[in-house]
C-alpha cells in the first residue's frame, strides 16, 4: 500500500555534471544493458488517472491473531480494521506545488507526509511515519511490572523449576510488540545555479514489549536463569545540515549530522524466583540486575564529491567522520542492598568516546576505445578513547564483592580496515567484454587474537550478448586470507587480572581453547562461481536463470568452523502478451553447508590444552574431539498475474511458497567414550496467495476487494513441548511453534476528485 501511495513525482535538482558523467559511460551502459527491461508494460492502477486528488475507504477484515503474517503490517488481531488512504497533488499555481498523501489510516503502520515548494528552488516536507513489530504472543511469565518485575505474594519457591508448586497458576500472556513513531521535517532549497541546502529534523519514539534473559549466579558453572519482558522506552532526536555545490564538471556536497539516544529505563530488576543460595540472593529478598542500552550521543560528517576531468576520466570521493560519545553515570555493582560492597566503582561513568573514520574513492578512465579501467581505495577505522580501568563487579548478583583478584578491565577494540585495488575490462568481439579485478585488504585489530590479517581478492568475469535475444555473465573470484600469529590468550590478558593470571597454570591460561580459531579472523581461502543469463525468445519473454557456487575452506582451522559452501539457483520467466496482461513465475533452490569441530572437556587438571604425551588430559586430546555438520536448505516458488480484463475490470494475483529445512548431525571418536545424537530437522513452510480486483464503476469511482490467504507452519524442536518449567534451571516462557491459517478480505472504493 505505501508504494502505491506515493505515487507523487519526484521533482530533482540533476547537475550537468551528473548528466556529464552518465553521457561519457553512456555508449557503454547501453551496449551491456540488461536485456528485457522494457518488456513489461507497467498496467495503469486506479491510482494512476491523472487526477489532482484520490481518497480510499474501506474495511478489511483479518480472521484471526497472528504474529507472523502481521508481524510488519499492522493485521495482527482478529477483526475488522480500516481501509484509508488519501492522496493529493496541485501543480497549477504557478511554479508552487503541493503534493500529500495519507495511508493505512487504519492501522498501526500509518503515514502521512506533506510537500509543499516552488519547482527546482525550495521545498518543505513534514512527515509522520508509524511502524510495528509483532513478536511470538504465545508467551506466558508469572513476573508483573515494567523495569522492576516482581512475583506473585504466594509464591513458592525452589532450587528448580520442578520446585515451584503454583508456577502455572501464576502465569499469565503478555503482548511482544514494539511500536514506533517518527516525525520529520525537511527542507530543501537552491541558493542560485550552484548551491543548495537541506536540512532535516526529526524525533522517534520506540515503546513497547521485547524478550531478554537474565541469570543469578556466582561463577560460570551454574546459573538460575529467567527470561523476561523488557520495556522497551527508546527516544531518538536527529538532525542534519547539508550544503552542495554543482557545475558542469564539480559535484560536492557535505552534510552535518547529530543524533541523540535516550533510553528512558536505565536498567531491569527481577526478583529472584529460585531459592539456591543464602537468603540474602534467594526469594524472596534476592533481586537481580540488567543494564540496559545506555544514553549516548553522536555527531559527525559526510563529504561526497565528483570531478569530471574529461569525457573519458572522473574521480570520485566518499569520506565520513562521526564521534559516538557515551557517559551515562555507571549503576552499582549490585541492585541487591543486602551484598556486601567494600570497594567503590573506579569512576562515575565510562566517559569514553569512539570515532568512526570512512573514506572511498575510485578514478575511473577510458584510456582508449575499448578498454576501460578503475582505480580504487576504500578505508574504513575504528578508534577507541577510553581510560583502561578495573572492575571488581559482582558476578550475577549472587554473593558478596569478589576479592581484587576477580578484577575485570575494559578493553579497547580499535580497528582498521584498508582496501585497495583496480579493475581493468577490455571489450571484444560479438558484444562481449572481459575484465580483471585485484583488491587488496589488511585488516589491524587491538586486543584481538589476530592483529593483522592480509587478503588477496581476484576476480576474472566475461559477458557477451551474441544476439539481441541472448545475454550472459560469468564470473569467477579467488580469495586468500592469510593472518600473522593466532594470539589465542589476548583476549584472556586483557581482560583478567594479573593476580588471577598468576594464581592460574600456565597450561590453563586461555577462555577460548587454543586450536579454536574465530573464523572471521581465520586462514581463508574462498572460491566463487557466478553465471547469470538472460533470454528473450519472443517479444513476449523473457527468462533469467541466476547460479552461485561459493566455498570458504578455512585452511588452518583445527578447531572451529572448518569449511562453509553455499549453493544457490533461481531462474525466473515473465510473459507478456499485450498490454493487458502480464505474467511472471520463478523458483529457487538454496543451499547452506557447514563443517565445524570442537573437543569436550572439563575444567581443573583437564584444562590443559598443551600437553602431548600421554595420558593426555581432556583438552589436550584429539579423541575428544566431535564434528558437527550442518545443512540449510530452501525451495522458493511463485507466480503474479496482472491482468486487464476490460477497460473498467483489472485483477491481479500473486502467490509464492517458501520451504526450508535445517539439519545437524554430529559424529565423535568411539574411542573417547562421548556419545552424541543428531538434532531434529527444523521445518518451515509459507504459502501466501494474494488477489485483488479492481472494477471501474464511473469515470472517477472505482470497487476494488483484496483476499489474502496465509498459511505459516514451523517444526523447530527448541520450541516443541517445552513449558514454562521444562529445564530444570531456565524459566521459559512456554512458548510454541507458529502455526498460522490466517484469511484477510478488504473491500474498498477509490475515488477521484478532478
Amino acid at each position: 500500500m505505501k508504494s502505491m501511495n506515493r505515487f507523487h513525482c519526484q521533482l530533482s535538482m540533476a547537475s550537468s555534471l551528473v548528466l556529464a558523467a552518465c553521457g561519457a559511460l553512456a555508449q557503454d551502459a547501453e551496449q551491456y544493458a540488461p536485456l528485457g527491461l522494457q518488456n513489461r508494460p507497467p498496467l495503469k492502477t486506479a491510482w494512476q488517472t491523472g487526477s489532482p486528488m484520490a481518497g480510499q475507504l474501506g474495511a478489511g477484515y483479518t480472521s484471526d491473531d497472528n504474529y507472523m503474517f502481521g508481524q510488519y503490517n499492522g493485521l495482527n488481531e482478529e477483526g475488522a480494521s480500516v481501509i484509508g488512504n488519501f492522496q493529493w497533488q496541485d501543480f497549477n499555481s504557478g511554479d508552487n506545488y503541493t503534493q500529500a498523501y495519507l495511508s493505512n489510516l487504519g492501522l498501526d503502520t500509518r503515514e502521512g507526509e506533506l510537500t509543499w515548494g516552488r519547482a527546482g528552488r525550495f521545498s518543505v516536507t513534514a512527515g509522520y511515519d508509524s511502524q510495528v513489530q509483532v513478536g511470538n504472543n504465545d508467551g506466558r511469565t508469572p513476573f508483573s511490572g515494567n523495569s522492576k518485575l516482581s512475583l506473585p505474594d504466594d509464591w513458592i519457591s525452589g532450587i528448580t523449576t520442578a520446585d515451584w508448586t503454583n508456577l502455572n497458576q501464576s502465569l499469565h500472556g503478555f503482548d511482544q510488540e514494539l511500536k514506533r513513531e517518527r516525525v520529520y521535517l525537511d527542507v530543501e532549497s537552491r541558493l542560485n545555479e550552484h548551491w543548495t541546502v537541506n536540512t532535516g529534523l526529526s524525533y522517534e519514539e520506540k515503546q513497547g514489549n521485547a524478550d531478554i534473559g537474565g541469570a543469578i549466579y556466582i561463577d560460570a558453572s551454574t546459573a538460575d536463569a529467567v527470561l523476561m519482558k523488557q520495556a522497551i522506552d527508546y527516544r531518538t532526536s536527529e538532525f542534519s545540515l547539508g550544503l552542495g555545490y554543482s557545475d558542469s564538471r564539480l559535484n560536492v556536497s557535505g552534510q552535518l549530522n547529530y543524533s541523540e539516544f535516550d533510553n528512558q529505563n536505565d536498567e531491569l530488576i527481577w526478583q529472584n524466583p529460585y531459592s539456591s543460595y543464602g537468603p540474602n540472593v534467594s526469594y524472596p529478598a534476592g533481586t537481580g540486575g540488567l543494564g540496559l542500552a545506555p544514553d549516548n550521543d553522536q555527531m559527525g560528517g559526510r563529504l561526497t564529491g565528483q570531478y569530471l576531468f574529461s569525457a573519458r576520466t572522473r574521480l570520485q570521493v566518499d569520506g565520513s567522520y562521526a564521534v559516538a560519545a557515551q557517559n551515562q553515570d555507571y549503576l552499582d555493582y549490585s541492585v541487591n542492598p543486602a551484598l556486601d560492597v567494600s570497594v567503590p566503582l573506579p569512576q562515575a561513568n565510562y566517559d569514553g568516546e569512539v570515532e568512526t573514520s570512512t573514506f572511498n574513492t575510485r578514478l575511473l578512465m577510458n584510456p582508449w576505445s575499448k578498454v576501460d579501467t578503475e582505480l580504487f581505495f576504500k578505508y574504513r577505522n575504528r578508534d577507541y578513547d577510553a581510560g583502561r580501568n578495573g572492575y571488581q563487579y559482582i558476578r550475577g548478583d549472587g554473593g558478596d564483592q569478589p576479592g581484587s583478584e576477580f578484577t575485570v578491565y575494559n578493553t579497547n577494540h580499535d580497528f582498521r580496515s584498508e582496501i585497495s585495488g583496480f579493475e581493468v575490462g577490455y571489450r571484444l568481439p560479438v558484444r562481449s567484454k572481459l575484465s580483471f579485478q585485484y583488491e587488496y585488504e589488511k585488516d589491524t585489530r587491538q586486543n584481538a587474537a589476530v592483529e593483522e590479517s592480509e587478503e588477496d581478492r581476484y576476480t576474472v568475469a566475461y559477458r557477451l550478448q551474441p544476439t539481441p535475444g541472448f545475454s550472459a555473465k560469468l564470473e569467477l573470484l579467488y580469495a586468500d586470507r592469510a593472518s600473522d600469529t593466532y594470539e589465542w590468550g589476548q583476549s584472556y590478558y586483557a581482560l583478567l587480572d594479573t593476580a588471577l593470571i598468576n594464581a592460574t597454570p600456565d597450561n590453563q591460561r586461555y577462555i577460548n581453547h587454543p586450536e579454536l580459531m574465530q573464523f572471521y579472523m581465520a586462514n581463508r581461502v574462498q572460491r566463487q562461481t557466478k553465471a547469470d543469463f538472460t533470454w528473450l525468445p519472443a517479444d513476449q519473454w523473457n527468462v533469467n536463470l541466476n547460479l552461485q557456487m561459493r566455498d570458504d575452506d578455512y585452511e588452518k582451522s583445527e578447531l572451529g568452523l572448518t569449511e562453509a559452501q553455499w549453493y544457490r539457483s533461481f531462474l525466473s520467466a515473465s510473459y507478456v502478451p499485450s498490454d493487458s496482461l502480464s505474467t511472471s513465475v520463478y523458483v529457487g533452490y538454496d543451499v547452506y553447508r557447514t563443517d565445524q569441530t570442537s573437543r569436550a572437556f572439563r575444567g581443573g587438571l583437564e584444562k590443559d590444552a598443551f600437553e602431548i604425551y600421554p595420558p593426555l588430559p581432556q583438552a589436550s586430546d584429539p579423541a575428544r574431539n566431535w564434528d558437527s555438520k550442518g545443512e540449510d536448505t530452501s525451495v522458493t516458488l511463485g507466480a503474479n498475474i496482472q491482468w486487464q480484463v476490460s477497460a473498467d475490470l483489472e485483477i491481479s494475483f500473486d502467490y509464492s511458497y517458501v520451504d526450508t529445512q535445517a539439519e545437524q548431525s554430529f559424529n565423535t571418536d568411539p574411542s573417547s567414550g562421548l556419545v552424541a545424537s543428531d538434532l531434529p530437522a527444523v521445518d518451515t513452510r509459507l504459502h501466501h496467495l494474494q488477489a485483488s480486483g479492481v472494477w471501474k464503476m464511473q469515470d472517477n469511482l472505482f470497487l476494488q476487494l483484496d483476499y489474502q490467504y496465509y498459511d505459516y507452519k514451523s517444526d523447530d524442536w527448541a520450541w516443541n513441548g517445552v513449558q514454562p518449567d521444562t529445564i530444570g534451571k531456565v524459566l521459559t516462557f512456554g512458548q510454541g511453534n507458529p502455526n498460522e491459517q490466517i484469511n484477510y478480505v478488504g473491500a474498498s472504493v477509490i475515488y477521484h476528485w478532478e
